[in-house]
């Protein structure tokens, strides 16, 4: 670490306290110097799969997650490969199996988050009664995750088969939750006001009742995590739970910070029967997440976050190594059509939706028209996408 980064935390501390800040981290550089041994000969691919919460929302200009961790491994002779797959609107289960299925190329999947930013804030706009046109704004995300040249050869399956220690982070089943139980932090304090003229608040607790509802979203996960062990069976995963947002940290909300609870639980649980770390997030979500408005971390807690996941990633490779014990699965069909593939798969996700509200009635008919106007949005970012490689490559003939 800079000399000048070491004096800065020591600022205004007393001399125990400053020797205490050195010793920590001297001790966080020797742990990744050692991590960065074990990997210079065999390489380090790190790849996000596919919450929103590997995003930096707080601002898009300074490193998120996996920038960060890549940074901390990244020296002159040696650096990590990094894929972030992360989204914010291709942040469920099924996603990652779509897209791993397609076998996207690092180029699709950064423009597939570029037309996404667009995408989340005109619904947002649309929500909260603004102009549409304002979610426009999300272009500015194009500056800082441009497509170079070398991502179109990369593709994010390929690259996972032929890593040979790849690791996983993995950020996914909270909105196929929120999915499942009709709601999410933004709207919970509102309906709960309105639970006894509006019946969106009482139809959310009825589904957390329902066991059904947690126990679809943990198979979807199991399921992730077979299709990534089938592209490579020693691949470490780090999944991180979810943590209880500012929002719904009063006591009229404890029945979802309950839940949360239990969903974290049960992923632990699932991630210890495949011997897969389980990042709890819970006191970096209380100590980062302040903003009533916004229930991601902020970019100090990205950087937090980065720091708990090295550490992990420290005492499962070196100092209590866990060897792979998965039993090889049956490999997937693997598509050579990407986008192509994955507009097809978005495509049925939304007409089987839109049927689906055929057979419901008043307000879960209503929740089902919501889940398949979100299919259609995923489905229009594709169409854009393969429409942006095709002129591409038309552009390449041409000259």
């Amino acid at each position: 670490m800079e000399f000048a980064k070491i004096v800065n935390l020591c600022y205004d501390k007393s001399q125990t306290e400053k020797r205490g800040v050195i010793m920590e981290i001297l001790q966080l550089d020797a742990k990744r110097q050692l991590l960065m041994d074990y990997y210079k000969e065999k390489g380090l691919l790190i790849i996000g799969l596919n919450d929103s919460q590997g995003v930096n929302t707080t601002s898009f200009f300074k490193k998120g997650l996996l920038e960060y961790i890549q940074a901390s491994l990244t020296t002159s002779r040696f650096t990590p490969e990094v894929i972030n797959a992360f989204s914010l609107l291709f942040n469920k289960t099924e996603h990652i199996d779509y897209l791993l299925r397609s076998n996207l190329s690092v180029e699709e999947i950064k423009l597939a988050q570029n037309y996404s930013m667009v995408s989340v804030l005109e619904k947002l706009c649309d929500d909260f009664w603004l102009p549409e046109i304002l979610g426009q704004i999300g272009n500015l995300y194009h500056l800082v995750n441009t497509p170079e040249l070398r991502d179109k050869n990369i593709r994010i399956t390929s690259a996972l088969k032929e890593a040979e220690e790849p690791t996983i982070i993995y950020s996914s089943g909270v909105n196929n939750l929120m999915r499942e139980v009709g709601n999410n932090p933004f709207g919970i304090k509102r309906d709960y006001k309105l639970r006894n003229t509006r019946p969106n608040y009482n139809y959310t607790v009825e589904k957390m009742n329902d066991p059904c509802a947690l126990n679809k979203v943990i198979d979807s996960i199991a399921i992730n995590f077979e299709t990534i062990f089938s592209v490579n069976p020693k691949t470490d995963i780090y999944t991180l739970g979810a943590y209880v947002p500012k929002s719904l940290q009063t006591k009229e909300m404890d029945i979802f910070s309950d839940y949360i609870q239990q969903y974290n639980e049960k992923v632990q649980s699932l991630c210890n029967g495949y011997k897969i770390t389980f990042v709890n997030t819970e006191m970096i979500g209380k100590q980062f997440n302040t903003s009533e408005n916004n229930f991601h971390i902020s970019t100090d807690g990205h950087q937090a976050l980065g720091n708990y996941i090295l550490d992990m990633m420290y005492q499962r490779k070196i100092e209590n190594p866990i060897g792979c014990e998965c039993t090889p699965r049956e490999p997937f069909e693997v598509s050579i059509y990407g986008s192509q593939r994955m507009k097809d798969f978005l495509l049925v996700d939304y007409l089987t939706s839109l049927r689906r509200s055929i057979s419901l009635e008043d307000y879960e008919q209503e929740r089902q028209m919501k889940i398949a106007e979100e299919h259609s949005r995923e489905h229009q970012v594709f169409c854009k996408v393969l429409k942006k490689t095709k002129n591409q490559e038309s552009e390449i003939v041409n000259e």
